[in-house]
This record gives C-alpha cells, sequence and structure tokens, in this order.
C-alpha cells in the first residue's frame, strides 16, 4: 500500500499554491491603494488631483511675459487678457504659452501683409514700365521728367508719402507727373528743369485754368 500515492500530500500541494497565490496578490493590491487620511478614510486620486490642481493654478499676478525679438505687447492688451488669465486660473507657463500663441498669429499676419504690399508693388512696377503712354522704351524718360516735377512742386511730405507707402509708383501718379513735368518744360524753353514761366504759376500748371 505503501506505492499509491498519498492523497493527503497532493490535496495540501493544492491548497498551499493558492494561498502563496491570494497572498502576493493582496500585497500588490494593498501598495496601489492610495495612502489614508488622518481620519482614516483613503485618500481619492480625482480629490488629490483637484487639490494639487488648485494649488498650482492659484496666483495673484504674473512675471513679465517673454516675446519675440523686435515685438511688444502693448499695455491695453495685457490689461485685458491678464483678468482673462486669472479668471482661468492659468499659471504662469500656461499664460506664457497663450502669449506665444498670440504672438505667432501676429507674427504671421505681418508676414502675409507684407508679402501682399510686395506683391503689390511688382505689380505697379510692370504695369508702369510697360504703360503705353510712358512705358516701354520711353520709360527712364518718363522717369526722368516725373522726378523733375516732384523735385519742382513735391514737399517733404508728399515725397515721403509716396516712397514709404510705395504709391509713387504706381501707373497713375507716375502719368500724372510726367504731364506735368512736360508743362513745365514747355513752358521754360531751352532751361529743361528751370524756372517756370511767370505768366503760369504752380496752381495752373497742377490744376489748370478755366
Amino acid at each position: 500500500m505503501s506505492d499509491q500515492p498519498s492523497l493527503t500530500a497532493a490535496t495540501t500541494e493544492q491548497e498551499s499554491s493558492p494561498e502563496t497565490t491570494l497572498y502576493q496578490d493582496t500585497q500588490t493590491s494593498t501598495a496601489a491603494e492610495p495612502a489614508a487620511d488622518e481620519g482614516g478614510t483613503p485618500a481619492s486620486p480625482d480629490a488629490a488631483a483637484v487639490e494639487a490642481g488648485e494649488q498650482s493654478t492659484s496666483i495673484d499676478s504674473y512675471a513679465d511675459f517673454s516675446l519675440p525679438e523686435g515685438m511688444q505687447m502693448d499695455d491695453a492688451t495685457l490689461s485685458e487678457v491678464l483678468p482673462i488669465f486669472k479668471e482661468k486660473g492659468f499659471t504662469q507657463e500656461q499664460a506664457q504659452a497663450a502669449v506665444e500663441l498670440y504672438a505667432a498669429k501676429v507674427q504671421a499676419r505681418e508676414q502675409e501683409q507684407v508679402a501682399a504690399f510686395s506683391k503689390l508693388m511688382d505689380d505697379w512696377r510692370t504695369q508702369s514700365a510697360n504703360d503705353k503712354e510712358f512705358g516701354g522704351a520711353r520709360f527712364d524718360e518718363s522717369i526722368k521728367t516725373a522726378r523733375s516735377a516732384l523735385d519742382k512742386f513735391g514737399t517733404p511730405e508728399l515725397k515721403t508719402l509716396l516712397e514709404e507707402h510705395g504709391v509713387g509708383n504706381h501707373p497713375e501718379v507716375i502719368r500724372f507727373m510726367v504731364k506735368v513735368g512736360q508743362l513745365t518744360r514747355e513752358d521754360s524753353p531751352g532751361a529743361s528743369g528751370g524756372p517756370i514761366g511767370e505768366q503760369r504759376d504752380r496752381a495752373s500748371i497742377l490744376y489748370g485754368t478755366n
């Protein structure tokens, strides 16, 4: 009878295995549970996260924000956004991210405007150079005539306007100044670019007479 397997030993082995597994699972589960508060009640992970979030977003004032080189935020805009940052509970880092997004949008819009202005100037120059009346082979001479008129009658403010806003490239502006320059030369025979004849003043040349 001693050769037969022992039922008691097999049963003992089967029962000991789940006990060991259960003990290990209990240890793992216990380690994953949040620590209890002072009253003995386990702390909720969500509540802890909310409390931590409230502490991180509690801010009364913000440090100066960093902006791209050459860019400044005006005081009026800053006074509008700061209360919103505080109302939303933005941290310094979150507020800085919002400012950077705003700056990127402003820069992109400015670049679009510069590109559009450059294209407009190129279009005007091309139209002027190819104008049937004063362009083509006559363009260089026409520009000299237009400049002589501008030098005689144009104020410094007018010259600044034409240069800074690019209006001096517009074909109709050049056409007008060419005609004024031509009238000036016709009124002063033998003295190209010289003074205007006494019988006609500046107003009559620029605006005509009845």
